[in-house]
């Protein structure tokens, strides 16, 4: 929920009247005397503000704790883990404070993107959607993650030089073991024959190319690596990444 200006005028008014109020009973507690009290409240709330200021101000040359907005551009084969690690990454990231989003390229699949289908330009229009979403996030202080297969080297160089400084962290996994994984049974689908009703087309790294990222800033490697490794992999690099 986001609070209106007014509404958080109204809250410093109440506070502030509250804690006239208790002030001035505890001063009227201890001294008995009406004008000591009003006048104790007055110059302490005075005094209250001016250092406030100057507290406030000069924490504004301290960079201690405060992050920006990050966008990046995951990139990996179905199954690699892409969406896993980012889930895990976002919840150990918000418990410390930061904003942040994954943009599940299966789950935008099914409503910004319904009208597209498989082909490569398709896929790649499917990416310039989910970076502009990403972009408005980044802009606004928000950790960006698009998990999407985003198979194309092409459209990853146009979103990084289009939006500018864009991570692109390739999850990467051996396609023998992710035939193995297949827990969803797509790589069993996609290598039926031609003619099988169940058979899946345009699948990537089967009937569809993927081509891996030239230089990618971050690599993380499921296939090798224990899920908790990558997941405080990619953290680490995203705290260094917005600090």
């Amino acid at each position: 929920m986001i609070e209106t200006n007014k509404r958080k005028i109204i809250k410093s008014i109440t506070w502030k009247i509250l804690g006239v109020v208790v002030i001035s009973l505890v001063t009227y507690m201890l001294i008995g005397d009406l004008k000591t009290v009003g006048l104790t409240a007055l110059f302490y709330h005075l005094i209250m503000m001016i250092l406030f200021y100057i507290h406030e101000s000069g924490w504004q040359y301290f960079k201690w704790g405060k992050s920006k907005g990050l966008f990046i551009q995951m990139t990996g084969l179905s199954g690699a883990g892409k969406t896993t690690t980012a889930r895990l990454v976002q919840q150990r990231l918000k418990k410390k404070g930061y904003q942040i989003e994954v943009i599940d390229g299966d789950e935008y699949r099914s409503s910004l993107c319904s009208d597209l289908g498989f082909s490569k330009e398709d896929r790649n229009e499917n990416i310039r959607r989910l970076s502009f979403v990403a972009k408005v996030l980044a802009r606004n202080n928000v950790i960006s993650i698009i998990s999407a297969i985003n198979p194309y080297e092409k459209i990853r160089k146009e979103i990084k030089e289009k939006h500018g400084d864009v991570k692109c962290v390739y999850v990467k996994c051996d396609l023998d073991e992710l035939k193995i994984r297949d827990t969803k049974g797509l790589y069993r689908k996609a290598m039926l024959p031609e003619d099988h009703p169940e058979r899946i087309e345009n699948f990537t790294g089967i009937s569809d190319p993927f081509e891996e990222p030239k230089n990618p800033d971050l690599i993380i490697e499921t296939d090798t690596e224990d899920v908790l490794d990558s997941v405080v992999k990619l953290e680490k690099f995203i705290i260094r990444s917005v600090s």
